[in-house]
């Protein structure tokens, strides 16, 4: 399991920054359970050893905030955690302009090595939109720095592209999104962790019904490199997944999350052995979101 003690200090820094009676502040503790990850302790391929894919179980998840400073500027912060990019601490300030809308701030990777206590980045996210039509959204996060020049040294990226459209009751978005955290583990060794995921997104909602409903499905490739003075070697893991998110509205700003993922069907590439026909992938999570009333002084 994944333990993160990291999480008490951003909470204790998330109420320094909303000291006051919320007013339209949301907040959003998210929850997630799954084994579809490569080893991040390794310093040797699976293949090198004739091992096929294993599944590795961790827990992760997010807290977040974002309050309306006014009708058009937006204010957030989170803390997001996961077995691939690990800590990240995310302030950001988001410009709503109707047809364009603007988020940027810097993030940070907090004790995500022992050699490295604190890393930074910038985030940005570019949205248009014809509400009601059609929509395009842009996001890159990336560390900031000189690379990795010495062990502990590393990188998180994000990038993400989507374009959707809107039909009677359901938002349909296609995404190209791609994670990679890159480390220096020794002199003579680099691991390179990433995720590229295709999917479909199907969002399901009805006017005054306090449920809806998304479906993805894809298909989503896995690595991890281990990067040596004498070459590189990869394993790659690919699977088809289908997944299944509800959110439901229990009452006057407080609603519940809960999802599914799982593959359909996983095989490794460029000669990893697949995993074993015995072992059940998958994801699940659970959260919930508050939206503070708009007239509470």
């Amino acid at each position: 399991m994944n333990k993160n003690p990291f999480l008490w200090l951003f909470i204790a820094i998330f109420f320094l920054l909303f000291p006051h009676s919320p007013s339209a502040l949301e907040i959003t503790a998210l929850g997630n359970l799954g084994n579809l990850f490569f080893d991040t302790g390794r310093t040797a391929s699976l293949q090198s050893a004739n091992l096929p894919f294993q599944s590795n179980l961790a827990f992760w998840g997010t807290l977040s905030a974002e309050e309306a400073l006014s009708d058009t500027l937006r204010f957030s912060a989170s803390f997001e955690n996961d077995p691939l990019l690990r800590n990240r601490v995310y302030t950001r300030i988001g410009f709503d302009g109707g047809f364009v809308k603007l988020s940027v701030g810097p993030f940070f990777g907090p004790f995500n090595t022992a050699d490295s206590i604190l890393t930074s980045g910038l985030s940005t996210t570019l949205r248009l939109e014809l509400p009601g039509f059609v929509f395009g959204s842009f996001r890159s996060d990336s560390t900031i720095g000189a690379g990795i020049s010495a062990p502990g040294d590393y990188v998180q990226e994000r990038s993400e592209i989507a374009i959707g459209f809107w039909v009677p009751h359901v938002i349909t978005t296609l995404r190209i999104a791609s994670d990679s955290f890159t480390e220096k583990q020794s002199a003579t060794l680099n691991t390179k962790d990433n995720r590229t995921r295709y999917e479909l997104i199907a969002e399901v909602y009805k006017k005054n019904v306090p449920y809806t409903a998304k479906v993805h499905l894809g298909f989503q490739s896995l690595s991890r490199s281990y990067i040596g003075t004498l070459g590189t070697s990869k394993d790659e893991l690919g699977d088809l997944f289908v997944g299944l998110d509800l959110n439901a509205q229990v009452s006057e700003g407080l609603s519940i999350l809960a999802g599914v993922e799982s593959p359909i069907y996983a095989w490794g590439i460029r000669g990893l052995a697949s995993p074993s026909s015995s072992t059940i992938l998958y994801e699940v999570k659970t959260g919930v979101v508050y939206t503070f009333p708009k007239n509470i002084n």
